[in-house]
């Protein structure tokens, strides 16, 4: 077997680059603990990006920029 130029020289999958970041940053670069303090973070951003959908203020952005016109306007072109 050899080597695939898609191996790169990455330690693991690239969407793990998330949780090695914050073993970059203080406090958890020195900290003893930091893969419980790692794992509460990310725990916590999950909870925030699944409630996202509740939050009052963060669910109208794509209606207040209209984004999605720009996304969708083939799709608008047909109708």
């Amino acid at each position: 077997m050899g080597h695939d130029e898609r191996d790169g020289n990455f330690p693991g999958q690239a969407w793990l680059w998330l949780y090695t970041m914050w073993y970059q940053v203080q406090p958890m670069k020195s900290s003893s603990n930091a893969d419980v303090e790692v794992w509460g973070i990310m725990m916590a951003l999950t909870v925030l990006l699944a409630l996202v959908p509740f939050i009052p203020g963060l669910r109208s952005i794509p209606r207040w920029t209209r984004l999605y016109r720009l996304i969708w306007r083939r799709h608008y072109r047909t109708l």
